[in-house]
């Protein structure tokens, strides 16, 4: 059961696309009864094997490969580590023989966390009672590591771990290949009895793009342990014919390396003005002067520069054969719909950049010279692949357009539309994924659309959930988006698309649109959705159309009682601002501001309701109450060309008192922004975006509309020591809970957020 395995060059292989999402339900008594009756043949078979073993390595295999049975399988409203894996530790306790508690003894050492505490409880008591342990049960995971190494190709596509282990005087070996194209998953893992002779195998290698060295084995450790949980979070991910054999037992071992201090590295962000910036320099560079059509040639650079900044770990400039493959045969087939240009270009844009990006990155020359080949062939196959029928849930965005009569401009105005309507193909919902989602049908897009909303999952998930989630209608909250999602897929009203464009040509991100053409439709549509009265559609088109215009809105009637809960709780001082009759005159302005502390994740932001005419002086102590802050170190404002803060005699000599300066005359329209800082050691900012402007007859008291997570604690380093904190904090194994734990008090409750709280003391400043 352990015999040696070939080992395999680390070459690239391209992604399989995945198969559709499998469906969850119930068994029926039939199938229990069925199920009761293969537990006790696993317990009895299982149990008669490891008594013919004398090795606790192949015992550890035998039972490694029946955990393997159900591991990643998906059954109807149930847990198979709950079904199997506890159904045969449980037929395991009553079976009560040497055999049963062997298998006990292995998955007290192999089995899921859960799975191990109830069968080493087991078998404690089984022993306890007189029943013999088998002679190798002492043995099983005393093991300790000796050495490891690692070894790859230079393009980084994949990456394969061995790291020897010694128990008695004897070694076995464990090796893993991680395959980066596939998100850093582990594909394949295999067990040795002669890690010396792979490390040989190895060795011998000895190919011009190939690279090995020597790592520890914490190295080994953060090198694996992030692999197999990406493997893990997959429904059914291309894998080696060894691996849920041998995953158990490999988890096992991975179990025994040491821990490494450090935090792993999170994948790099990059931002539009970043992505710009490295497309620029690509179109600069000489590989890339004889592309055709610059806007053609930038837009399929960007296309390239995106997929390795979202899909890539934050790996743009990475390039490599199977990384090509991915992109051209199976991520932009399935993603993106191109125009005849840019299908047209794409093939030489894809060679110019592999051209450039494995200069850029210093690829060898031999590397290089297997680069060119592969790219030359894939791109002589991709005319083909692209204009197939089969494209994917992308062709969904023009099926019921292509046989009809659109010139191919208005088909890239359909598409660019139906896109903004639902950008996504694939997502995740609690521990369930949908990859390949249809947007075209309705109720795959609503799907889609919950999946945009995390935050409601849960609520949405209880049937007998009838309340908000920070003050929003979860199930009217997401009927809304479905509501504008149908508008803007079927262009119907056409006013909405316009609205649309109008306000992300403001600055207004795309939720934020969204949230807006909901609320016209909710006030025009409310009545009838709840009780059957007439909507003017007249009116309905008017509030579009005035909708991110300096026009007033004309409205139907005023917003209906219990309408507030839809989009973060809209304030109702607005709501009433915005019915009053034609001839009121305003004599001053509501702003709503959203405020994000940036480089933190998940994200911590509010959304605040002030008069425009305050002081920034006066917004700095709204945004410290609001987000948390104990206002105990300097801080900062700043557009692009000014900055602004309080009098003192360090301040920048630039800079303009903030007492002097009200938030309207530095915030002029939605999509605005202004950063704060706050800290300087520590390093905060916060983006401070106007979202909406309303003209008011009274005073504005200043309200938080909504929230999320709780504001970090003052000094523990910043974005990145926030981080490393919560890392700490939530994981008693790391070196430094117990001081961190101390340093916070005892508690820290990251996700937690008050409002009314915030709101209780924001109403100081109305007094």
């Amino acid at each position: 059961m352990c015999a040696t395995v070939a080992v395999v060059s680390p070459k690239s292989r391209g992604r399989r696309t995945k198969g559709s999402p499998k469906r969850r339900g119930t068994r029926s008594s039939t199938e229990h009864r069925e199920t009761d009756l293969l537990f006790a043949q696993m317990v009895r078979d299982v149990g008669r094997d490891l008594l013919d073993l004398a090795d606790p390595l192949q015992a550890e295999l035998c039972v490694s490969d029946l955990l393997g049975l159900w591991w990643n399988q998906v059954m109807v409203d149930a847990d198979p580590e709950v079904v199997f894996g506890e159904g045969v530790v449980g037929h395991a306790a009553r079976k009560r023989t040497t055999g049963a508690l062997a298998l006990l003894r292995c998955v007290s050492v192999l089995g899921a966390p859960h799975l191990r505490t109830m069968a080493a409880a087991a078998a404690d008591a089984m022993a306890a009672d007189g029943v013999a342990d088998p002679p190798w049960a002492q043995r099983l995971g005393a093991c300790a590591p000796t050495w490891s190494l690692a070894y790859g190709d230079v393009f980084g596509d994949q990456t394969s771990v061995l790291v020897a282990f010694e128990r008695d005087g004897r070694s076995h070996g464990l090796v893993v290949l991680v395959d980066h194209t596939l998100g850093g998953l582990a594909k394949d893992a295999f067990v040795t009895d002669d890690p010396q002779a792979v490390r040989s195998q190895i060795q011998a290698l000895s190919e011009p793009t190939t690279w090995l060295r020597e790592v520890s084995a914490e190295q080994a450790r953060s090198l694996l342990e992030p692999a197999f949980a990406v493997t893990d979070s997959m429904l059914d991910p291309p894998l080696g014919e060894d691996f849920r054999s041998t995953r158990a037992l490999a988890l096992a071992r991975i179990r025994v390396l040491p821990r490494s201090a450090d935090s792993p590295a999170e994948p790099a962000e990059f931002s539009p003005a970043e992505r710009d910036a490295i497309v620029a320099e690509f179109l600069a560079a000489t590989q890339a002067r004889r592309l055709p059509d610059t806007t053609v040639a930038r837009e399929c650079a960007r296309l390239i520069v995106d997929y390795g900044c979202d899909y890539d770990a934050g790996q743009p400039l990475r390039v490599s054969p199977a990384k090509t493959e991915v992109f051209l045969m199976d991520w932009l087939p399935r993603t993106v719909v191109l125009t005849a240009a840019q299908q047209e270009s794409m093939p030489a844009a894809v060679r110019a950049w592999a051209s450039w990006a494995g200069r850029r990155t210093g690829l060898p020359k031999a590397a290089m010279a297997e680069l060119r080949e592969a790219v030359d062939e894939l791109t002589a196959a991709y005319p083909e692949i692209i204009g197939s029928a089969e494209q994917g849930p992308a062709a969904a965005l023009i099926a019921d357009l292509v046989d009809g009569e659109l010139d191919l401009g208005a088909l890239q105005v359909a598409v660019e539309r139906r896109l903004f309507a639902m950008p996504f193909f694939g997502t995740r919902i609690g521990d369930e994924d949908f990859p390949g989602l249809d947007p075209s049908d309705p109720d795959e897009r609503g799907i889609l659309i919950l999946g945009e909303h995390p935050e409601y999952h849960e609520a949405i998930d209880d049937p007998a959930f009838d309340g908000t989630v920070d003050g929003v209608n979860p199930r009217l909250h997401l009927a809304a988006h479905e509501i504008v999602a149908e508008q803007l897929w079927h262009d119907d009203p056409a006013e909405a698309w316009s609205a649309a464009q109008r306000l992300t040509a403001t600055g207004m991100d795309r939720h934020n649109v969204l949230h807006a053409l909901a609320d016209v439709a909710m006030r025009q549509l409310y009545g009838a959705l709840t009780n059957r009265e007439a909507v003017d559609v007249d009116a309905y088109r008017a509030d579009l159309a005035a909708l991110g215009t300096d026009r007033p809105a004309r409205r139907a009637r005023p917003a209906a009682k219990g309408q507030d809960g839809l989009f973060d709780e809209p304030a109702r001082r607005l709501r009433a601002a915005e019915s009053h009759p034609a001839g009121g005159s305003a004599t001053a302005a509501a702003y709503q501001v959203k405020v994000s502390l940036r480089d933190v994740k998940p994200p911590i932001w509010r959304r605040l309701v002030l008069p425009a005419a305050v002081t920034l002086a006066e917004l700095h102590d709204v945004v410290q109450v609001a987000m948390g802050w104990t206002d105990s170190h300097l801080h900062q404002f700043a557009t692009r060309s000014r900055v602004f803060g309080p009098s003192h005699d360090d301040a920048d000599p630039g800079q303009a008192d903030e007492t002097d300066v009200r938030l309207d005359g530095v915030l002029h329209r939605p999509g605005d922004q202004l950063r704060y800082r706050y800290d300087f050691g520590d390093g905060w900012e916060h983006d401070i975006v106007l979202e909406q402007v309303q003209p008011v007859a009274g005073p504005v008291p200043v309200t938080c509309l909504a929230g999320r997570r709780a504001c970090p604690p003052e000094d523990c380093g910043g974005p990145w020591g926030y981080t490393d904190l919560c890392a700490a904090l939530s994981d008693p194994a790391h070196p430094r809970h117990a001081e961190l734990t101390e340093w916070v008090g005892g508690y820290l409750a990251p996700a937690h957020f008050d409002r009314a709280e915030v709101n209780r003391q924001l109403a100081a400043f109305d007094r």
